[in-house]
């Protein structure tokens, strides 16, 4: 297939792109040329700013195309109005989704309430993202692929999340680990996530999935990926509230409410796994995420509690 990418040299693009060339598709980056300018050489390439130079995709007609990096409408429009294809596919999140207090949300959860405007904050991400899939069913009612992926981990992630425990439990010496055992976490491998969009690409299916690997249990989480000179300590929640601990402070951790009654975001993932589609183990992530920092420029973590942070937590746990 001829298959144009928005974006595709960062993090989730880069996966998808590299999925998409192993199966022998025609690639073309639409991109600026500012993320790793010198990845996929060997590909066409349409250097320009989405906002403004979307009219250089006049001049072709593809396949497909896979948007890994409309965030707003100003994002998303230029392109959606100059592009010409069979088959459109917008990376979103489950973030759209505004009710977490029932357990695991599913596609027909109700969603945030759509946002305008131009500015991506923390209460505005999942609202915008609302909006841009409106728009672009709109543009393609019948043949657009929506993915709502959770927590994306795997190499060359810029933020860290999941590679935080992947690290961090491969160490020695004393891991806070936060909130209850039991509560569950999910994330899904920026594989997978590739592996899920091409498929569908090539299927040319119509619809929205969630896209999120099988949750498990922190206690699993830990079990699976701590080395023997690791020694948990588990924090409840209850004192990282009182240390002033914030959600995601720690990667994961969200304090146990009413409104999140996981201590966590969860997503359905049956849809996605009705297609043939099914996501890997956690140890096989972990393993990748490591060997890639291990590799990487730059070994330390860009999240996680400050060193004030840990010793407000050990204050509080030794006063009881």
């Amino acid at each position: 297939m001829k298959i144009l990418v928005v974006g595709g040299t960062s993090f989730v693009g880069r996966h998808i792109v590299e999925e998409a060339a192993a199966k022998g598709h025609d690639i073309t980056l639409f991109n600026r040329g500012k993320s790793n300018p010198g990845l996929f050489s060997e590909l066409i390439r349409i250097t320009g700013d989405r906002r403004e130079d979307a009219d250089k995709l006049q001049q072709e007609k593809w396949d497909a195309v896979i948007d890994t990096s409309a965030y707003t409408p100003s994002d998303l429009i230029p392109v959606l109005s100059n592009v010409t294809t069979d088959h459109y596919t917008f990376i979103s999140t489950i973030s759209v989704y505004d009710d977490f207090s029932k357990g695991p949300v599913d596609e027909g959860a109700s969603l945030h309430k759509s946002a305008e405007g131009d500015t991506v904050t923390g209460e505005t991400y999942g609202p915008l993202k609302v909006t841009c899939e409106k728009i672009v069913k709109e543009h393609f009612p019948d043949n657009a692929l929506i993915i709502r992926p959770g927590i994306v981990a795997g190499a060359h992630d810029p933020t860290d999340r999941f590679t935080y425990w992947a690290l961090k439990l491969n160490e020695s010496g004393e891991a806070m680990i936060p909130g209850d055992r039991l509560r569950k976490v999910q994330w899904i491998d920026a594989r997978d996530l590739a592996a899920f969009i091409v498929m569908n690409v090539e299927n040319r299916t119509n619809g929205t999935f969630n896209l999120t690997a099988n949750p498990v249990t922190m206690e699993e989480l830990v079990k699976t990926l701590a080395s023997a000179d690791v020694n948990p300590v588990w924090v409840d929640d209850r004192i990282l509230l009182e240390a002033g601990i914030k959600p995601f402070d720690f990667p994961l951790w969200i304090p146990e409410s009413e409104e999140h009654p996981e201590g966590f975001i969860l997503a359905d993932n049956y849809k996605a796994k009705e297609t043939g589609w099914k996501p890997r183990g956690l140890a096989d992530t972990a393993d990748s995420v490591r060997m890639w920092k291990k590799g990487a420029y730059s070994y330390e973590l860009k999240i996680g509690i400050s060193e004030e942070q840990k010793k407000k937590i050990q204050s509080i746990i030794k006063t009881g």
